[in-house]
């Protein structure tokens, strides 16, 4: 074995070709093990929230392999997220069965287990207490507990039994701490890009080559979910008719698929295209004008924000939970998640061309000092601590 090599367990509900940030998260953070001196195993679902994709059940890279178990889909999870104790139990229990299955054949393989989200923490707690092996929960999102409620205490409970915590932002480390996890036992971190393949281009060539010649583009790019705000930019682009201002919007599954379609088929400034390959988003993030997250929630670390920043476009982002720490004001504006606040600010950038483009100049340096895969290191880090 390499000096210092590690074999890690990825304990993960939700995996490619599974479309969302944290699925992203995850998969760059597998990229980034498997090719700096690490084995990497995931143990993960088929997709259960994105509809009609799947892959191969065992798939084998270099230093890396990942197992994808059938399960329900049915847009199950989304249905249960605002019921913690039945999301536990369609995440949980059964992930729970196949990883135990898993770990008695090939515990000796593994050096540390890295559990995604909850619901993997609690089940990589088991894991611990059966086999021995330093484990990780990693915690990309924010929950906003209430203090000795049942699930604070629950939560509690599972994060003390792990031996670190790696949490998205330092929001999320506060948040921990208010339930009464020790501030020693986590460690925030920032999300990294792939800085040469989310980097700045030329606008109107982009724009040029996507069909979208000569306009104002407004990006979004999320989930069409309610909570993720895009009925609140739908509501500019209601008030902008008219104006040489589109609104572009990309998105994967959710309950709103069928308003942004309608959207884009009755509004001339509106585009919906349901799904962009990953590989291809960078094009789109370097294309737009702004880009715009009015999520209505406690979002931790966007990594959608990450993403436009690294492409050179100035963020319109809300200014709840962990949007307001990964953007400052040289690089954006933020906003209370509210129609007229989000199109004041659409209107001053698309009004100030000086003001754009000094947002826009001031991307691309602030992603390379903040942004680079120098933050993986807290991450590896964990794994290697005694």
């Amino acid at each position: 074995m390499l000096k210092n090599r590690k074999s890690v367990l990825i304990i993960t509900p939700a995996f490619r070709p599974n479309v969302g940030g944290a699925e992203t998260y995850v998969n760059e953070l597998c990229e980034h093990l498997r090719t700096h001196n690490h084995y990497v195993y995931v143990l993960t679902y088929q997709p259960i929230t994105t509809p009609d994709v799947k892959d191969e059940n065992l798939e084998r890279l270099e230093n890396m392999e990942v197992r994808r178990f059938w399960w329900m889909g049915c847009n199950l999870f989304h249905k249960t997220e605002k019921y913690p104790v039945l999301n536990f139990l369609y995440v949980t229990p059964y992930l729970f069965l196949r990883c135990f299955w898993w770990m008695l054949w090939n515990y000796k393989k593994i050096d540390v287990i890295d559990a995604q989200g909850f619901n993997s923490a609690f089940i990589g707690r088991i894991l611990k207490k059966i086999f021995k092996k330093r484990t990780i929960a990693s915690i990309m999102s924010l929950y906003d507990f209430v203090p000795e409620s049942r699930l604070a205490k629950n939560v509690a409970w599972i994060l003390k039994g792990v031996d670190h915590i790696i949490a998205e932002s330092a929001v999320s480390k506060k948040e921990m701490m208010s339930i009464g996890v020790p501030a020693e036992k986590i460690t925030p971190y920032v999300e990294w890009v792939d800085l040469e393949k989310f980097k700045p281009s030329d606008k109107e060539k982009l724009k040029e080559k996507l069909g979208f010649s000569k306009v104002f583009i407004v990006l979004f790019v999320a989930r069409a979910i309610k909570i993720k705000g895009a009925d609140l930019l739908l509501g500019v682009a209601e008030r902008m008719k008219g104006e040489a201002v589109t609104f572009l919007f990309i998105s994967t599954g959710g309950p709103m698929v069928k308003v942004l379609k309608e959207a884009a088929e009755n509004m001339e400034n509106v585009i919906f295209i349901e799904g962009v390959d990953y590989k291809n988003l960078p094009d789109y993030y370097a294309a737009a004008d702004v880009f715009v997250i009015p999520s209505r929630y406690s979002e931790n670390a966007a990594r959608t924000v990450v993403e436009a920043i690294a492409c050179g476009t100035p963020v319109i982002g809300s200014n709840m939970g962990a949007i307001p720490s990964l953007m400052d004001i040289s690089v954006g504006i933020l906003v209370e998640p509210e129609v007229e606040d989000i199109e004041k600010a659409v209107r001053r950038l698309f009004d100030n061309k000086d003001i754009l483009k000094k947002l826009t100049d001031s991307c691309r340096p602030y992603a390379l000092k903040k942004f680079s895969s120098d933050n993986a290191k807290a991450i590896l880090n964990s794994y290697n601590k005694s």
